[in-house]
């Protein structure tokens, strides 16, 4: 006589255990995404998060300026965002780590040094720059935060003993079109021309638009901007820059830039990174670096190298 059958086992949830911080030395059951993505990962979203540096500062090193330590260790040690496609981001396997990392690794080269990345999470919704700082370059894990822009509200950087490095790249919102759009250098020469121009809700382009007489669509966020220009709601757009290679790279387009545009005050930054206070000479060491870079088109390779338009740094906002 066969017996009762077996009850369904239910699937079980995954539970990972966790052995160390990192830099860890143990873990069970857990094993980190070749790209980190702070938005989804399960174990930095449970509270798992700046476990130290990931490279160790011997003891010996630890209250020395930031030049000493980084002379004596041969070895920078930045942090920034691990989701700032495209100035950083942690990379796949063959993919480009981001604007800002290359540039710190030609510099960390150029002196002979390594240099080592401290991941942060900079999100609004994540306490942004004043939490990211408090747990780490004001614990002392890294020398340098990358991945900044001087927007004039900045008092996150007083408050945590922090100043800006002379910045390395001007950065605005910029005009993509369609076949439509005549060639035009700023928003104005669009009036009277009749294109739709779609713009971030709430954001200096909108009000730009407006003032000017410029028809326009407003759209939450730079990727819904985009998509609008890409369903042929509108016949040009306004978005932020460095938003132009993430769309190419997520939606498999070849957007670019109306060539000769350049943003006006009001449209435009600068990014520099950031170092304490008390790091003159290494705030110094940055500026020098960044001037001659500039100089020698360094810079600009790099980042059109990622499909994001170049500017020099704008003369406001210094």
């Amino acid at each position: 006589m066969a017996g009762p059958t077996p009850a369904a086992v239910p699937e079980l949830d995954v539970e990972y255990v966790i052995g160390n911080p990192r830099p860890r030395v143990a873990e069970v059951g857990y094993t980190e995404p070749e790209v980190f993505d702070p938005f989804t990962d399960k174990i930095y979203q449970g509270g798992f998060r700046y476990g130290g540096p990931p490279t160790a500062i011997p003891q010996e090193y630890r209250f020395l300026s930031a030049v000493g330590r980084v002379k004596a260790m041969k070895r920078i040690i930045a942090c920034t965002d691990a989701w700032y496609y495209p100035f950083s981001h942690t990379a796949p396997k063959n993919e480009p780590p981001g604007i800002d990392i290359e540039i710190l690794s030609r510099i960390a080269s150029r002196n002979g040094w390594d240099y080592s990345i401290m991941w942060a999470n900079t999100g609004v919704y994540r306490g942004g720059f004043k939490k990211a700082f408090r747990e780490t370059i004001n614990r002392g894990f890294c020398d340098v935060f990358l991945g900044m822009m001087i927007t004039g509200d900045d008092e996150h950087m007083e408050q945590n003993q922090m100043v800006f490095t002379d910045p390395y790249l001007g950065v605005g919102f910029v005009l993509v079109g369609n076949k439509k759009m005549p060639a035009v250098r700023t928003l104005a020469e669009l009036k009277g021309k009749g294109i739709k121009v779609g713009v971030p809700a709430y954001s200096p382009m909108q009000e730009n638009a407006e003032k000017l007489g410029v028809p326009y669509v407003t759209y939450f966020q730079n990727n819904r901007v985009i998509d609008g220009l890409l369903r042929k709601e509108v016949d040009a757009i306004m978005v932020w820059g460095p938003s132009i290679p993430v769309a190419n790279r997520e939606k498999n387009v070849e957007l670019s830039m109306s060539p000769g545009f350049r943003p006006e005050p009001g449209q435009r930054f600068n990014a520099a990174w950031g170092v304490k206070a008390k790091e003159t000479d290494f705030k110094e060491f940055f500026d020098k670096a960044f001037a001659e870079m500039l100089a020698n088109g360094e810079i600009q390779e790099i980042v059109e190298r990622y499909g994001v338009p170049f500017f020099a740094p704008f003369p406001e906002g210094r």
